[in-house]
């Protein structure tokens, strides 16, 4: 589906390529021919498990349905994210990623694990299909490529549970996301939105693009209009679309933006609100585009009194609570 086929552009500008693009196919292909010449193949890792992602949205899958059985985090998480996860991630190595990445896979590195599988979690595309199966080829080990989109999610982690072992928890997790999606359609109508990336605030994701779906599956209205996925805009242009709430993951721009007249004051006289949205240990609309978006969905189903579902989703998802600081902030 066309949110899907979006999952790696969004990726892209959390800190990965696009994942189907023409630099992912050169990557994988480099990528591939080395692996095939030894990686995978030496004595097990001291800490981390069996099975490799292929970039970070399947790392966080892996880790939702099985963490024991993660190898390693394709890019190693900070601080905050990992103080607001369960012990072990903070113990497991960064590899680079095989689907494309800011930093690819180092076949060196590959090499002393004794790997079984590679799970990739995004775009289902025939021809990304047959990638997968192509590079697992070179790689000599299994590449399953489940499908990534939001609605996807409950059978995703219901897959993923059948491939790794993942039990009663992870059963429970994909009847929690189908319960947390239900309640989530079913949302009322929100208010229209400006989504400000970075620390400018100035990169945005148009309307459709997967990077806010979150929110428009909720019912609230992206004003940004005239392109497609992710780009960048000037401040008049998103002045001039006049959203009633500039929704942000950035506590820089969000801090800027509140003092800012020119953010803040809308064309009639009014005030427009900031919504400061979580992302330790992860974003909850988007970066990475995994299954970390199930907590925007939770929220907006039911803004307040969501409290008691964020907390068990958060332990299901990451293997802890939700950090205090965690909780979404309107700036008035």
């Amino acid at each position: 589906m066309a949110s899907s086929r979006r999952l790696r552009q969004d990726e892209a500008s959390w800190g990965a390529e696009d994942g189907m693009s023409t630099t992912r196919r050169a990557a994988l292909t480099g990528l591939g021919g080395c692996l095939a010449l030894g990686a995978c193949s030496g004595p097990g890792g001291a800490r981390g498990g069996d099975v490799l992602a292929a970039g970070q949205p399947a790392a966080l899958l892996i880790w939702a349905v099985a963490r024991e059985r993660l190898a390693g985090w394709p890019r190693r998480l900070g601080p905050e994210a990992l103080a607001a996860l369960a012990a072990r991630a903070a113990e497991l190595p960064e590899l680079g990623a095989l689907a494309g990445g800011a930093r690819p896979a180092d076949p060196e590195a590959l090499a002393g694990l004794e790997t079984r599988l590679v799970i990739d979690y995004g775009d289902t595309a025939p021809e990304n299909r047959a990638l997968a199966e192509r590079f697992g080829g070179r790689l000599g080990l299994p590449w399953r490529l489940i499908d990534g989109s939001l609605a996807n999610i409950p059978d995703a982690v219901r897959e993923a549970s059948a491939l790794l072992g993942g039990g009663a928890g992870a059963a429970a997790l994909a009847a929690m996301a189908a319960e947390v999606l239900g309640r989530w359609r079913g949302a009322p109508a929100g208010p229209s939105f400006y989504y400000a990336r970075g620390a400018d605030g100035l990169e945005t994701a148009f309307r459709g693009a997967l990077a806010t779906e979150v929110l428009e599956g909720a019912g609230w209205t992206n004003v940004a209009v005239g392109s497609r996925d992710i780009g960048r805009v000037t401040r008049e242009q998103a002045a001039s679309w006049d959203p009633e709430v500039l929704v942000t993951l950035d506590r820089t721009f969000a801090e800027a933006a509140g003092a800012s007249s020119s953010w803040r004051v809308r064309p009639g006289g009014g005030r427009r609100r900031i919504l400061l949205l979580p992302e330790v240990p992860f974003g909850w609309i988007d970066r990475p585009p995994s299954l970390n978006r199930l907590m925007g969905c939770a929220w907006l189903a039911d803004p307040g009194g969501s409290a008691a579902v964020l907390s068990e989703l958060s332990l299901r998802l990451y293997g802890a609570g939700p950090p205090a600081t965690a909780t979404p902030r309107w700036l008035e």
